[in-house]
């Protein structure tokens, strides 16, 4: 049961998330200080047998669960609230705790909320199918697996004066029924296992469920095969004789992005490199690989995260050292001169650079930064310096930054995103301005074209093909790339495209033979 202060505080952050406003929060931030911050209220969530808020604070893009018990005051801020951060869902945070798909079929609660929380029902069950009641109340149909979740909550909100709540589970024993799950991974699971594409109907003779009518069958079957592609699974359709025939391929199929929250990423780190550290497994390598990837793909990780002598075991000392005096420059943001070797001409030129931020690309540290003599944004390879160190601004620029009270000697701009880097491909390097391309897939390519070019457009032409459009850099680099595809990719814009290719693959004959095709 919450204290009448912490109801009142619940009340005003469901207020604020059911309006989109932003609020002013005093709380406890350790047993002996508090702190005001003012952040926008993205969901709430009880947490037997306390309730949660999650918090985001858009200045430092910082996302905080609060305990609504250590919240000291709550009010109103004068701007709209703004989107939530990536991958967080509000709806999965609020329901999470009653309606957890490994505690079984959900069954139907009814929850009578009276005066004041009816009129922020929606943000103490945000899904739910309300209904006006009398005397200012509303009754919520919430679908929960753990009604006694349910029943914990509407305890927490009493008593008396502040609510009249009820809670009448309806569990009912489920039909009994074949999941649809298991139902999905058979039909994934035997498509795979056959040599040669299957046609419908041996699909609808082998699965039981889709006998019937033909029309409810053919419906389900298109339901269960739209399903199997969300789950990544690249189903093929071709024509067997006039009929359509179904496969799937193993080797394209893809498994759904993971999104992890700031904790869930936080915790994988810190247990992976335990593992890491603590012991000798078989599969050491591919956790470090993941582990990598982890720090690349999720930006709510602790700065110093990946640093050398934290995982990098098969850096060498050199390139260790090198790594720890870039990390140690970019936190304290202080400008570097770097002694860089250039691969077109293989001599060592002097940069000096402000680190915005490093990564691990394809098994190679790389980082990021304004360099000064180019006057722009360049990429650069650790395996490439060959010594670094801190040289800071001229005297009077750092006493001009002093004054303005900012410390270090550069500012990552807003903007600035690592991932964009760390997983650019060929074709976005910064060779030329953008022009628009296109690449026509046919054949077992064109079923990928997504995954081969991420974000293009995909769309599919009058002979079956696939067609992807985007805006490359480095338009010799997309050239090559379609080449070592096969037959099947093509490069049909530009028109100036043709003839790269053309000079690619004269250039590849005479290193070859030795004279010109």
């Amino acid at each position: 049961m919450l204290r009448p202060r912490d109801q009142r505080a619940l009340l005003d952050l469901a207020r604020a998330c059911l309006r989109s406003r932003s609020v002013r929060i005093r709380f406890r931030d350790t047993e002996r200080s508090t702190a005001r911050r003012l952040v926008d209220v993205l969901a709430l969530s009880f947490e037997p047998p306390r309730w949660v808020v999650a918090t985001w604070r858009r200045e430092s893009r910082s996302l905080r669960v609060l305990d609504v018990a250590r919240v000291l005051g709550v009010s109103p801020g004068r701007r709209r609230a703004g989107r939530p951060p990536e991958a967080f869902d509000p709806v999965f945070f609020a329901v999470r705790g009653f309606l957890d798909p490994g505690a079984g079929p959900p069954v139907r609660t009814t929850v009578r909320l009276g005066p004041p929380w009816a009129a922020v029902a929606r943000a103490l069950f945000p899904a739910c199918e309300l209904a006006r009641a009398p005397g200012g109340a509303v009754l919520l149909r919430v679908k929960a697996s753990r009604p006694e979740i349910v029943g914990a909550l509407a305890q927490s909100l009493l008593p008396g004066p502040w609510s009249r709540l009820s809670v009448t589970p309806m569990a009912k024993a489920p039909a009994k029924q074949k999941s649809h799950e298991a139902r999905l991974l058979r039909l994934a699971a035997w498509i795979l296992s056959q040599p040669e594409p299957v046609p419908r109907a041996e699909i609808y003779a082998r699965f039981p469920e889709y006998k019937g009518k033909p029309g409810a069958a053919e419906k389900m079957f298109t339901r269960d095969k739209d399903a199997l592609k969300r789950l990544g699974f690249l189903v093929e359709t071709v024509e067997l004789g006039g009929a359509d025939g179904y496969a799937i391929d193993a080797r394209a199929s893809l498994l759904p992005p993971i999104e992890l929250t700031a904790e869930e990423a936080a915790a994988a780190w810190t247990a992976g490199v335990g593992a890491l550290r603590l012991s000798r497994h078989p599969l050491q390598a591919e956790l470090e690989s993941a582990l990598r990837k982890l720090v690349v793909g999720t930006r709510s990780l602790p700065p110093r995260a990946a640093a050398a002598e934290e995982l990098d075991a098969a850096t060498g000392a050199e390139d260790g050292k090198l790594l720890r005096g870039l990390v140690d420059a970019w936190e304290k943001r202080r400008r570097l001169r770097i002694s860089y070797w250039r691969a077109a001409t293989g001599e060592v030129v002097e940069r000096e650079v402000d680190v915005y931020g490093w990564a691990r690309r394809r098994g190679e540290w790389i980082f990021v930064g304004h360099d000064h003599l180019r006057d722009a944004v360049r990429i650069f390879y650790l395996s490439r310096v060959r010594a670094l160190r801190k040289v800071g601004l001229p005297k009077g620029a750092a006493q001009q930054r002093s004054q303005r009270g900012k410390d270090g000697d550069y500012d990552v701009p807003e903007s600035f995103d690592i991932r964009r880097w760390s997983r650019q491909q060929i074709w976005d390097y910064d060779v030329h301005p953008p022009v628009a391309a296109t690449v026509r897939f046919r054949g077992s390519l064109a079923g990928i074209a997504r995954q081969l070019l991420p974000g293009a457009r995909v769309e599919t032409d009058g002979t079956g093909a696939r067609v992807a459009r985007l805006e490359v850099r480095n338009l010799r680099g997309l050239v090559r790339q379609a080449l070592a595809w096969g037959p099947d990719a093509e490069v049909t814009e530009p028109a100036s495209a043709r003839e790269a290719a053309r000079e690619v693959l004269v250039s590849l004959v005479e290193a070859g033979t030795g004279g010109t095709p």
